[in-house]
């Protein structure tokens, strides 16, 4: 049984305007950050396709950074922390649609509670 070999197009087979889109090159913020406006306007309402394609297309940039990004430009985000934006496009990212929902309905309005550690003493 014969490999087919990978077929990927290096960096340099990109338009110019277009290698941004690589995954090993990390945009300069200023442009990432408008790129980012631009695509949370296009997804409109869709939070799910607003983060999908922020992920996508900014693979370079750490997800933390992201999350800030995301939260300035999406108001259906105000309510949730950079943690838990960070968590969405972990879930997003490892999980798709389905993991992404399922993190979204755990954090979204909901209190954070202390962790239960009956079994740790403390020194109070």
């Amino acid at each position: 049984m014969t490999e087919s070999p990978s077929i990927q197009p290096s960096p340099e087979a990109l338009p110019p305007e277009l290698g941004w889109l690589a995954p090993d090159r990390s945009p300069r913020p200023a442009e990432a950050l408008e790129r980012i406006r631009l695509l949370c306007d296009l997804a409109g309402t869709d939070l799910h396709r607003a983060m999908l394609l922020v992920l996508a297309t900014h693979q370079a940039v750490p997800r933390e950074i992201l999350a800030s990004a995301l939260k300035q430009f999406r108001r259906d985000l105000d309510s949730l922390t950079r943690e838990d934006v960070t968590g969405l496009l972990n879930a997003l990212w490892t999980g798709g649609q389905q993991g992404f929902q399922s993190v979204l309905r755990t954090r979204k309005g909901s209190e954070r509670k202390p962790a239960n550690l009956g079994w740790l003493k403390t020194d109070d």
